[in-house]
């Protein structure tokens, strides 16, 4: 087989293979029926946005008197959550947050044990059980 053979073999193995990988994608089924045409979109400027599925809960965070009670009851679950009071009172007011906007009991024990996990302290699902009740019964009505 001479060199001129060869390429020419070559190229039309390749023109195989790439009508054949541009075919592949096609449906060529026996259907013939005419794909229906999709809707326009049309767009209202008078439609209302749908409610968020989280409602934003307006509350006071904890007053000079309800700081003091909450830290000390944290103190009394860790004394390691209370090393940082400052940090300890926000991670409080997160998880109002969490109980005013309806998270499952699980996720909130969960996500208090998480959050006031760090630094000083390790809070285990008990102690975070033991945390949501405080800041319930301090600031989070």
């Amino acid at each position: 087989m001479n060199k001129n053979m060869k390429m020419a073999l070559w190229i039309s193995g390749g023109v195989l293979v790439v009508g054949g990988m541009a075919s592949a994608g096609n449906d060529d089924s026996s259907d013939k029926t005419p794909a229906k045409a999709k809707p326009a979109v049309t767009h209202s400027t008078t439609s209302k946005p749908k409610p968020s599925k989280v409602t934003p809960v307006k509350f006071d965070e904890p007053d000079k008197a309800e700081e003091k009670a909450l830290l000390t009851k944290l103190k009394a679950i860790n004394p390691g959550i209370t090393v940082n009071e400052e940090r300890a009172v926000r991670r409080a007011v997160n998880t109002c947050q969490e109980i005013h906007a309806g998270d499952s009991p699980q996720t909130l024990i969960k996500n208090t044990s998480y959050r006031f996990t760090g630094g000083n302290a390790t809070v285990n699902e008990d102690q975070a059980f033991q945390v949501i009740t405080a800041v319930k019964g301090t600031f989070c009505g």
